[in-house]
């Protein structure tokens, strides 16, 4: 959805935009190819790393690049001295991360179960599954939108207590797998484990919580200054956040909706890139102050 948005945030020659997941650096290249200048933010250093050395020499003096979690938007803005007119959000993982096997993001490829957007801190999701409680390994499932949330979490303690916890990303694939097949649940497009590895990544990356962050630092960005606020997300947890979120603000009259319902991607962008069909964008004005 690169198209709608570019044309969302309405980017203008020599005005700053804050691309708070810079992942593949599209968005960041985008803006800077339209006359826009960028402050870039990622949990991910080599994210950082690949953007200056693919990217810096091209657009010399027209960025900053941050290592940082986006949760402290308002925080790095301030450090960069910068008047920021525009901010977008692309929730979730880039591609590239999803490559990686060792990150442990996919259960096409066989990888230790890590999980983690910033490589250098925090719990893995293996670590995870060591340690909690079937409750808790519910919940966070449930969070997750997975269906057999129960059965799944109940599975997983059983097979600690017994030494049989997967270790690996295709052994938690499996794992999950044969709790649906013994549950009698049919095969579909989607695999049995997709809900599953999203739920662990959000809980051992705390996204909603820093999604909550997020946006409450851009208002504070933004609001006096009546920039536009675009939110990718990937997932309907999230996407609940930010339509709350969203309607709090227009009931408060500090911002305006930029278009009514979310908007998605088209038949062909889906067929060129299939995880883009969960896609949803929303987008708020603020109103300035």
């Amino acid at each position: 959805m690169l198209s709608e948005t570019m044309h969302w945030l309405d980017v203008r020659k020599d005005l700053w935009y804050v691309d708070a997941n810079l992942g593949g650096g599209g968005h960041s290249r985008a803006i800077l190819e339209r006359g826009g200048l960028v402050l870039a933010i990622d949990r991910d250093k080599s994210a950082v790393d690949r953007f200056l050395e693919e990217s810096g020499e091209a657009f010399a003096g027209r960025f900053v690049v941050i290592h940082g979690n986006n949760a402290d938007i308002a925080v790095h803005v301030q450090s960069a001295r910068v008047r920021v007119s525009g901010i977008l959000f692309d929730l979730g993982w880039s591609t590239i991360q999803g490559e990686e096997a060792e990150r442990g993001l996919s259960f096409s490829e066989e990888g230790p179960l890590d999980m983690r957007l910033d490589p250098t801190s925090g719990e893995t999701a293996g670590e995870l599954l060591e340690r909690a409680s079937e409750d808790e390994l519910s919940d966070l499932l449930s969070e997750g939108d997975e269906p057999l949330a129960i059965p799944v979490a109940r599975a997983l303690v059983q097979a600690r207590k017994s030494g049989r916890l997967p270790r690996t990303t295709l052994e938690l694939a499996g794992f999950v797998s044969g709790v649906y097949y013994r549950k009698g649940f049919r095969r579909s497009r989607r695999h049995p484990a997709t809900r599953v590895f999203m739920a662990l990544r959000i809980r051992v990356n705390r996204e909603y919580e820093n999604l909550e962050r997020s946006l409450a630092g851009s208002r504070q960005v933004l609001e006096e200054k009546g920039g536009r606020l675009l939110v990718l997300s990937f997932h309907s947890g999230e996407d609940r956040i930010v339509k709350r979120t969203f309607r709090k603000w227009v009931s408060e009259d500090a911002a305006g909706l930029l278009f009514r319902k979310s908007l998605q991607p088209g038949e062909e962008e889906i067929l060129q890139n299939p995880r883009a069909r969960s896609a949803r964008m929303r987008g708020v004005s603020f109103v300035g102050r």
